[in-house]
């Protein structure tokens, strides 16, 4: 379970980063943002069925 929500961490912050591109196309962004919705929601879910405190401040 850890390593899952570690593996979605990590990839939210990635596409955090990357949806900042220069030169990105509306489609290309459209797509990505969904997908860190997802991301998202799919940590949200983590953090509330397994008590993992949300991170305040931090880069992590």
């Amino acid at each position: 379970m850890r390593s899952t929500y570690k593996n979605l961490q990590i990839i939210k912050h990635a596409l955090q980063y990357y949806i900042t591109r220069p030169n990105a196309n509306e489609k290309d962004l459209v797509r990505e943002k969904s997908l860190l919705e997802r991301i998202e929601d799919e940590v949200e879910y983590y953090q509330k069925v397994y008590h993992i405190p949300k991170k305040r401040g931090g880069n992590k």
